[in-house]
């Protein structure tokens, strides 16, 4: 079975030290993990994970994410 996810993402964007590091971890994460597994799949895994986040109450400000 496939699916498409149709994801745009309109974000205000801070450029700070703290913003640079995390950033850096992540693009790390994702450097590593593409050892394991394919583009498509991580690209695939960052889109649902973006999309689940957005609707996590851990991060819902009352904000929309555009």
């Amino acid at each position: 079975m496939s699916y498409q996810i149709d994801f745009r993402v309109l974000l205000t964007c801070v450029d700070d030290d703290a913003a640079e590091v995390e950033t850096g971890l992540l693009v790390d994460y994702c450097e590593e993990r593409l050892n394991e597994t394919s583009p498509a799949r991580l690209m695939q895994a960052l889109g649902e994970v973006l999309m689940e986040l957005h609707e996590s109450d851990l991060i819902n400000t009352g904000e929309t994410l555009h």
